[in-house]
């Protein structure tokens, strides 16, 4: 008993099982009749040894053994689905494939001048970039949709998992569209800053974390908050609803010389811990993202 006999076409399976839990659903997807998925089914949980899923009224339910198998099995299709990318590249002449993360702080002034530096001398390479929080970040390096990240390991990660090489710092700052009332004054208040409306991180986010410790501990009872990971509907209420918002130093002093925010001068930074290189441990990378990770590696964040 074991995986060998295991095709990447049940990987795939596996995984669609996992997110749909329904067998028509999943047999219509993939062209076979429920009947011929179930035993497949059947036959890949003989192999391995294991019960993968558990059959309840609302549908397919993986078994701890079947999580561990999905989540490997998404770390093989994504490598595969890679490696027919850079296939073509490679066939087409191209430079290669990389995909990485970042969270907002670093790409104003760390990503940006990594990249210029890149497509100097590899103008061909073809590289996607990610934008998110740490922990959504870091979950795409370990099931290695992205080669890389530059973020920081969240406490409920274990930092063994991953090689890090610290590359910057971050202070935040609370911004408001030019015409708010409280962009004239040349220090802003704990007492102006109460009763404000916000817009901010979502709840769990490591950001959002550090915002809420700096307004209990200054006591800052906002009126509203709409919560939200998305920058340009951040902007939006920040513009269009007279909203505080909360950015890193270098993508909000990046808007003010725009002319389209206010960063304000309040009483105590708001800092957090600085930023890394991220990647899983002992990963070999292809030769395209060895290259982008070791300019990433050799620039740092001013």
């Amino acid at each position: 008993m074991g995986l060998d006999g295991f095709r990447l076409r049940h990987l795939k399976m596996l995984v669609a099982l996992s997110e749909h839990g329904k067998l028509g659903v999943v047999a219509e997807m993939f062209g076979v009749s429920q009947p011929a998925l179930s035993r497949t089914l059947n036959e890949l949980e003989q192999m391995s040894g294991h019960q993968l899923f558990e059959r309840h009224n609302r549908g397919l339910v993986p078994t701890p053994q079947g999580e561990v198998i999905v989540r490997h099995a998404k770390m093989l299709i994504s490598e595969a689905q890679r490696a027919e990318y850079e296939m073509v590249v490679a066939a087409a002449g191209q430079g290669g494939s990389v995909a990485f993360g970042t969270i907002m702080t670093p790409a104003a002034d760390y990503v940006a001048p990594a990249l210029k530096r890149i497509f100097e001398t590899h103008p061909t390479i073809d590289i996607s970039i990610a934008v998110g929080s740490s922990d959504v970040l870091l979950e795409d390096v370990l099931s290695r949709r992205l080669d890389f990240a530059v973020c920081r390991i969240p406490s409920g990660m274990n930092p063994l998992w991953f090689d890090y090489l610290p590359v910057g710092q971050e202070t935040l700052r609370v911004i408001v569209a030019v015409d708010h009332p409280l962009s004239s004054k040349p220090l802003v208040t704990e007492e102006d800053l109460r009763h404000q409306s916000w817009v901010l991180q979502p709840h769990g986010s490591f950001l959002r974390h550090v915002v809420d410790d700096f307004i209990r501990r200054h006591g800052i009872v906002p009126a509203s908050v709409v919560s939200t990971a998305d920058a340009l509907l951040t902007m939006l209420l920040i513009l269009q609803s007279q909203r505080l918002g909360i950015f890193a130093e270098p993508v909000a002093a990046l808007l003010q010389r725009h002319g389209l925010v206010k960063a304000l001068r309040i009483e105590g930074d708001i800092s957090v811990p600085g930023f890394g290189l991220i990647k899983l441990k002992d990963r070999e990378l292809s030769a395209s993202a060895e290259l982008v990770y070791n300019v990433f590696a050799t620039t740092r964040s001013p």
